[in-house]
């Protein structure tokens, strides 16, 4: 196996400690197979103008940063690009056969200008979503032409669905000809199923970072229908955001902030403790590139309920998945109903070993040094 420098713009780290862990999770398992080590190289928001702090976690996690208070990203790809650079003239760091980046953009968004002179071979793993989006800007945003150059420049990518990867095709205008899809990695020792007794108060829980494409409210109205209808449940929800206050508002106009947990952020131990508890996880989301935590529930064995997503659709069927046909709050309602009414149509373990042998770890890691093997066979 060919020894591998991995390289991320987003990565757990001293002031958020819950950023990426997926981008974690999947380099510790790579790890497992060759001599490697992790560069977290970023540009961070912060008060000063400009200041460079370095990081080591552990011996094989570092982390090179520039904290400043500089919005634009035109200065920032730039500045991310000089510290990269700059820490890939490090002595310590020219012996990797292979550079991994784990997420393209903004590391690689001048990568048709210095790949000339750091000639080491390259790949990508992609899990972010505003590529479906066009990054939330118009199409003839000059910063996009940056983007889609990166993948215009034939570079071997590994994405975490198909349908992400169908995303980024659509967003570069270009067929990717070297590709794989490796699901995310799920934490097995965390993430596991215990057999659990059915509730008379069926308890739902949903943990995300709350924003617009996450679209909370449609669930939240049909909680309080089926509320309304005097139906008894609990739900619990995680995260952080800026909807959190919104959500809180609103539930509180509708006589039912008694009726929910907010727990705020939460770890991985955290999370599995709540899925220990739970009947359903909810999706209220309009998009999701794999969705991490969904296929955490299930190798907990608990049933998703949401909008129909077609990353999920990947690892996720009809015994397993109870999915919306429209995202509204009387379908929420419909749904939630339905659940409740033949929760014993759910076989909690069976779920959990059919996402358990999609997401096995050690298939992942056999994938992965094939993939590698089979692209840098010469190198």
């Amino acid at each position: 196996m060919k020894t591998t420098l991995h390289i991320t713009n987003w990565y757990p780290n001293k002031w958020n400690d819950v950023e990426a862990t997926f981008v974690r999770e999947q380099y510790r398992l790579f790890s497992k197979l060759t001599d490697t080590h992790l560069l977290h190289i970023a540009v961070r928001d912060s008060g000063v103008f400009f200041r460079y702090k370095y990081i080591k976690y552990s011996t094989i996690e570092e982390g090179y940063y520039i904290l400043s208070k500089i919005k634009s990203t035109k200065i920032i790809e730039l500045l991310t690009t000089f510290l990269l650079l700059w820490v890939l003239l490090k002595s310590k760091y020219k012996n990797y056969d292979i550079i991994h980046f784990h997420i393209a953009y903004p590391l690689l968004s001048y990568y048709s200008w210095w790949k000339k002179i750091f000639k080491k071979p390259i790949l990508i793993s992609e899990h972010l979503s505003a590529y479906h989006f066009n990054f939330y800007m118009p199409w003839t945003t000059r910063k996009l032409e940056r983007i889609k150059n990166i993948f215009r420049q034939d570079i071997p990518l590994i994405t975490v669905s198909k349908a992400l990867l169908h995303d980024i095709e659509y967003f570069a205008g270009i067929t990717i000809s070297s590709w794989m899809i490796i699901p995310n990695v799920i934490d097995k020792d965390t993430f596991f199923y215990n057999k659990k007794n059915i509730n008379d108060t069926m308890t739902f829980f949903a943990v995300n970072h709350w924003r617009e494409i996450k679209n909370p409210f449609p669930m939240l109205e049909g909680f309080v229908l089926l509320h309304n209808k005097g139906i008894s449940f609990k739900l619990i929800l995680g995260g952080y955001g800026e909807l959190v206050n919104e959500m809180k508002t609103f539930l509180l106009d509708q006589g039912m902030i008694d009726k929910v947990q907010f727990i705020g952020k939460m770890d991985k131990k955290e999370i599995a403790s709540i899925l220990s508890i739970s009947d359903g996880y909810l999706i209220p989301s309009s998009y999701e590139t794999f969705s991490v935590v969904s296929a955490q529930a299930l190798c907990c064995g608990v049933p998703l309920i949401g909008t129909k997503l077609l990353a999920i659709e990947e690892y996720a069927d009809s015994s397993s998945y109870l999915f919306l046909e429209t995202n509204s709050a009387n379908e929420w309602m419909i749904k939630l109903l339905y659940f409740i009414d033949n929760q014993y149509l759910y076989n909690h373990e069976k779920i959990a070993l059919e996402a358990n042998s999609y997401l096995d770890n050690e298939h992942i890691n056999t994938l992965y040094q094939k993939t590698i093997e089979t692209w840098f066979i010469s190198t």
